[in-house]
């Protein structure tokens, strides 16, 4: 009898969760929010910044993107309007082509939209420089791949002084993955703080490189803040263990009720042929 019991009460409990109503916010109407895309470097390739809507979880594929806003950045002495170009994607707002970082500045990145402004600040620390840039054959056998395939390694000096962080992809020339952050790596200097990476492999065994292929190697320095980022939409996207915690905002740097992430970075970008 007080096992019926008990288990009476199990079933009440549970079936009354089941009638509890729980509200989803979808991303429609009055609740889209401006997603703010902005990473700027010292590459020699344009600089923007794009902006755009989150997209209705129930709607199309594609954002919405954000045209006629006032983008400014600024610098410890100067004030850069970013403008779109008709050329040009709609949303994107482009740095002057004679723009030049300065490393080691704080900038301030301020969006006015429809009466509405965003702000964020940012940091260019230095990044450090590369050496024995080299490539090596992978000796695991990878399926699908009957000829020899390669990785790429790199070494470097840390900058001595707490809060870097670095963040490296190597993928071929003319391709597209290295637009992709998750075709890349990250660390910071929580616990090297000064030492030499040295023989650091970047490269992806589910994308190696073969016998005459161009490789680019893009390094950045990101700053903690930025890698912690990183971490948090790794830590969303790659889910599916029962133990994962609940799912929570991305963290964001922008103010005023956007989302998205605002980073400067002074970079370097080598080729490597893999011979």
């Amino acid at each position: 009898m007080k096992k019926y019991i008990l288990s009476l009460i199990v079933i009440v409990s549970l079936s009354s969760c089941f009638k509890e109503r729980i509200e989803l916010d979808l991303n429609t109407g009055e609740n889209k929010k401006v997603v703010v895309l902005a990473w700027i470097t010292t590459l020699d390739e344009p600089q923007f910044v794009d902006l755009s809507y989150t997209l209705n979880y129930l709607g199309k594929a594609e954002p919405e993107k954000i045209s006629g806003a006032s983008v400014v950045l600024s610098d410890e002495t100067q004030n850069y309007t970013l403008l779109e170009k008709p050329s040009e994607e709609k949303g994107k707002y482009f740095l002057p082509d004679n723009w030049t970082a300065n490393v080691g500045d704080n900038y301030k990145l301020k969006i006015n939209f429809e009466g509405e402004e965003y702000t964020s600040e940012h940091q260019m620390r230095p990044c450090p420089d590369l050496v024995n840039i080299y490539s090596a054959v992978i000796e695991e056998e990878l399926e699908g791949f009957e000829e020899d395939v390669y990785e790429t390694f790199i070494s470097f000096l840390e900058n001595p002084g707490t809060g870097d962080a670095y963040y490296a992809v190597d993928y071929k020339k003319g391709g597209l993955q290295g637009d992709t952050l998750f075709n890349g790596g990250y660390d910071d200097d929580q616990f090297i703080d000064g030492l030499f990476f040295e023989d650091i492999g970047l490269t992806d065994y589910d994308r190696p490189h073969l016998l005459g292929d161009t490789v680019v190697i893009d390094f950045y320095s990101i700053g903690l803040e930025t890698a912690n980022f990183l971490q948090d939409i790794e830590s969303e996207i790659f889910r599916g263990s029962p133990f994962d915690p609940p799912p929570t905002n991305v963290r964001t740097n922008i103010t005023g009720g956007a989302v998205g992430y605002f980073i400067v970075s002074d970079a370097r970008r080598e080729e490597l042929v893999i011979e």
